[in-house]
């Protein structure tokens, strides 16, 4: 009998086979459903097949567009759910004690208020770390679950995007870690909505204060890290940095006349004035005579912020401005500037699933963010935009799913159910080189094919096409056995599900050392399943499901 070491030597054959494949083939022509399922969704199922074309690519688009933040379905997922959390016993620094905890819990803090968070960042509370940073650890459990079932599938894929767009490692310390169940929740109510109203709730948002340190940001000096993310990562985009090219602001292109076309260093330096004063709620000390509320909440500290005349992109700050105005100029500034319109744009064209597009087509949907400035729909209309565009209608797949998309395409082809995603979960995608919601550097997970078509990641989707499945990783269930009865038609099941091309059933039959008609083992719990990763495998890692 083939031996499971034999099996996976051949798949990491297969899989480095695969990413040659779809170039070599890429021409035009008209795409399935089920591309157009791969892209907008995590992945195709045969029931979301059928709805597609019940409804036709219009109407299941507006569907889709139309669907709630969460559906009760869904919601009832998460509320059976549960979390491991173990740490063991402990002891304070005055000598009190608390005792080992290994349990299952329920995700308890994923809509807790702001205000009852803030005990979690009191070290003079007893408690264990664990317990602190078990806010973060809810959201990324809780995820695995959404991406997997969730039926407003589109709104899922646009909230993990923007998640990666305005990267926030969950679990960087406490403070970020106990605000993350909030910053969740602005993701996926403006993940369609309007740029300039989340960029305005992210620049609040309490995680983000602590992860870019402008929490504590305060005039003479400012501190320029969230003024330098918001610039290079959040709006205008690194190509648009020129401080290689012009020492002063008034050098810049545009800037003499009203708005520069890039920034600077100065640039960078004048919006962190404009932030300093924006912190957080937490209770800590404000000056000498005052501490900052203990609501959990955005704050603003006058004494803290920077009041005198700015200058940013060739625009004058008047000094002595409302309180926040200078900070909000910046966002209106940046929000209505071309280069965030043209680099947030082609992120989402990326993320979508197209890799390989002419500036033309660049141009004409970074146009279409620009005329929805106002408009509470702006980033659904980008996205109708690319998705009933031409492009998107002929250009075939060829962008290479990450390992979380690769993953939870899985178990949504397979009718697996994540129950309750625990860290053996977690640590098989982060040997692939993906850490879900805990990327280290703002920058967050690259989206381009290349930084994922290497041996590490490779190796890795072969682990997770064998293992996702089996009994050994918790907190999922997966049925192997199908209504079917010969081991050919057990293979022809996995391959239809993954949408994987017949020649696969002929490498399963001869991986497996089975024939066509031979009887599946039904009595065999431990060998159907393994029948079934290997199926299941195969078809996975062929360029139909590999790519999208």
């Amino acid at each position: 009998m083939v031996t499971r070491r034999d099996f996976h030597k051949g798949l990491l054959g297969v899989a480095l086979a695969s990413l040659a494949a779809p170039r070599a083939m890429a021409n035009f022509g008209v795409n399935p459903p089920v591309t157009y399922l791969n892209r907008l969704t995590f992945g195709a199922t045969t029931q979301s097949l059928a709805e597609f074309e019940r409804l036709g690519l219009d109407g299941w688009l507006e569907n889709q567009m139309a669907m709630p933040e969460s559906d009760a379905a869904l919601e009832a997922r998460i509320v059976a759910a549960r979390l491991l959390i173990e740490y063991e016993a402990g002891e304070s620094d005055t000598g009190e004690t608390w005792e080992a905890v290994e349990e299952m819990r329920h995700l308890t803090m994923l809509d807790v208020p702001a205000e009852d968070m803030v005990k979690f960042m009191d070290f003079d509370l007893l408690m264990d770390y664990a317990e602190r940073e078990r806010p973060g650890n809810e959201v990324i459990a809780a995820s695995f679950i959404r991406a997997t079932h969730a039926q407003g599938q589109l709104r899922e894929v646009m909230t993990q995007f923007w998640h990666n767009h305005f990267n926030v490692n969950a679990l960087k310390d406490v403070e970020t870690s106990v605000f993350f169940p909030e910053y969740d929740r602005i993701m996926r109510r403006h993940a369609l909505g309007n740029f300039r109203a989340m960029l305005g709730e992210v620049a609040q948002s309490p995680s983000m204060l602590y992860y870019l340190n402008n929490a504590s940001s305060r005039a003479s000096p400012a501190n320029e890290n969230y003024a330098r993310e918001l610039l290079e990562l959040h709006t205008m985009g690194a190509a648009n940095y020129l401080n290689d090219k012009y020492d002063n602001w008034h050098e810049v292109p545009g800037a003499e006349d009203g708005l520069a076309v890039g920034y600077i260093d100065q640039d960078v330096y004048e919006v962190a004035r404009a932030f300093s004063g924006w912190t957080v709620g937490d209770g800590d000390w404000l000056d000498d005579s005052t501490d900052k509320p203990r609501t959990g909440e955005f704050f603003y500290a006058t004494l803290w912020h920077d009041p005198y005349q700015k200058r940013f992109l060739g625009v004058e700050f008047q000094a002595n401005a409302a309180p926040m105005s200078d900070g909000n100029k910046v966002l209106d500034i940046l929000a209505a500037h071309p280069a965030t319109a043209r680099f947030v744009t082609e992120k989402i064209i990326l993320r979508l699933g197209l890799e390989d597009v002419n500036d033309e087509f660049k141009a004409k949907i970074a146009e279409v963010f620009r005329n929805a400035l106002e408009d509470e729909d702006q980033i659904a209309q980008v996205v109708r935009a690319i998705v009933l565009s031409y492009e998107f209608a002929t250009m075939q797949g060829n962008k290479l799913r990450t390992p979380f998309e690769f993953l939870i395409a899985l178990y949504r082809a397979t009718g697996t159910q994540v129950v309750e995603p625990q860290y053996d979960l977690y640590w098989q995608l982060e040997r692939a080189g993906w850490t879900q919601h805990q990327v280290h550097p703002p920058t967050g997970h690259s989206d381009h094919s290349i930084d994922w078509a290497n041996t590490r990641a490779l190796n890795s989707m072969v682990n997770l096409a064998l293992y996702a499945h089996d009994g050994w990783l918790e907190g999922i269930q997966f049925n192997p056995k199908v209504a079917v009865k010969t081991w050919g038609e057990f293979a022809e099941y996995w391959a239809t599900a993954l949408q994987a091309p017949p020649d696969v059933v002929k490498a399963f039959l001869k991986g497996m050392e089975v024939s066509h008609g031979d009887s599946l083992p039904f009595e065999d719990d431990e060998y159907l399943l393994w029948g079934a990763n290997n199926a299941i495998a195969l078809a996975a890692l062929t360029p139909q499901f590999m790519f999208r």
